[in-house]
């Protein structure tokens, strides 16, 4: 069903009162050059197309014909501006395009908040050198290993609305960002993470060159260090957000637990903040060699387990699925989510507009060529 008139001039008034309305001073282009490209190209199919008419013989008239139209005889004035006006309409539609396709927006500081039950956890992954040798018969390190575990794991928990934050540690830890909750974020985050952190690289480990981050001093696995400053993080985020005291939390360590102590202390801090830690366990030893003085279980698993937690071992097929179910059965966290809204598209006002004037044009166009364009 056809829009009456009517309304149809009632919502083309609105819409151009709406662009008249803007200040364009405050108005940013996200898309320039799409823009110029396309009033390039628009440019070059008018100059062709004027010189294709400049070239061609005018319509109306007859060569060596010895007749000349006397003025009386032609087109009114007013007759013919209402000839040209759908031409007009159609130009301005086309300005009106071009603005469009620019990606026009006014920039806004208003804050949008609301709540959403999300998990809070971060995730320490050992970056050591240990983590550069090769894991057995994969012709991967153990960091790589580690890594393609992790990813799988964030591909399981997407869209759970995890507040994660990502750590990375050696001989001393690394924040490398706070607490997000964007799914896509995080994932690129630990993509793109080195493997390994060390002060030299032995030419025996298999960790690809551009996944090596060369640090004085780093190399060794010292998990004290990142467990306390990520003790300290959680206290510091719990005052800035607000929330009750000791709500669930927890710490998911990604290693090949070849620690140089052992954080009995740590671990006991965690407990008392009632913060749980879980581990992806690197496992490369081998079960047939295990024996009571020499167990396959390290001693940092074995202290995880005392406090709570759990560990995963990535050469079983079900760990992963394992950790996701053990995450998800902590209690979620309300958390309050805020943004601010820095970017208002108003590329809606010139397209409207555009559209407007091309309902109005084309139509108007076909009349007026069938009642003057058959006539000089």
């Amino acid at each position: 069903m056809l829009m009456p008139w009517n309304q149809l001039i009632a919502f083309l008034d609105s819409g151009i009162r709406e662009l008249i309305g803007t200040d364009f001073q405050q108005i940013r282009y996200g898309d320039v050059g799409m823009a110029v490209a396309l009033a390039i190209g628009v440019g070059i199919m008018l100059v062709l197309t004027l010189m294709r008419l400049a070239a061609m013989r005018k319509r109306h008239s007859r060569q060596h014909s010895g007749y000349v139209i006397r003025p009386a005889h032609r087109k009114r004035l007013w007759i013919r501006a209402l000839h040209t006006a759908p031409k007009a309409f159609l130009a301005a539609a086309l300005v009106m395009l071009i603005f469009s396709v620019a990606d026009p927006f006014l920039t806004a500081t208003e804050e949008v908040s609301g709540y959403v039950e999300s998990r809070v956890r971060i995730d320490l992954v050992d970056t050591s050198g240990s983590m550069a040798w090769e894991f057995p018969d994969t012709n991967k390190s153990k960091a790589e290993v580690a890594r393609d575990a992790h990813l799988e794991f964030l591909e399981m928990r997407k869209e759970k609305n995890d507040r994660v934050s990502l750590w990375l540690f050696s001989t001393y830890p690394y924040m490398v960002d706070d607490f997000v909750m964007d799914d896509e974020l995080y994932y690129y985050q630990v993509w793109d993470a080195p493997y390994v952190m060390t002060q030299r690289l032995d030419k025996a480990m298999v960790v690809p060159r551009d996944k090596v981050r060369i640090i004085p001093a780093e190399g060794d696995t010292n998990i004290i260090r990142p467990l306390q400053d990520i003790v300290k993080h959680f206290d510091r985020d719990e005052a800035t957000v607000g929330r009750e005291a000791n709500q669930n939390r927890a710490v998911l360590i990604i290693t090949d637990a070849a620690v140089d102590e052992f954080p009995d202390a740590e671990f006991a801090e965690l407990a008392r903040r009632n913060i749980v830690p879980y581990l992806i366990y690197i496992n490369t030893s081998d079960a047939r060699s295990a024996s009571f003085l020499h167990p396959t279980v390290p001693q940092l698993v074995a202290q995880i387990q005392e406090y709570g937690g759990d560990y995963f071992d990535v050469t079983s097929e079900d760990s992963l699925l394992r950790a996701y179910e053990a995450i998800d059965e902590r209690e979620a966290v309300r958390v309050e989510l805020k943004h601010r809204a820095l970017k208002v598209p108003i590329f809606p006002r010139f397209l409207l507009v555009a559209m407007g004037l091309l309902v109005i044009g084309i139509p108007l166009g076909f009349v007026s060529e069938l009642l003057w364009g058959t006539s000089p």
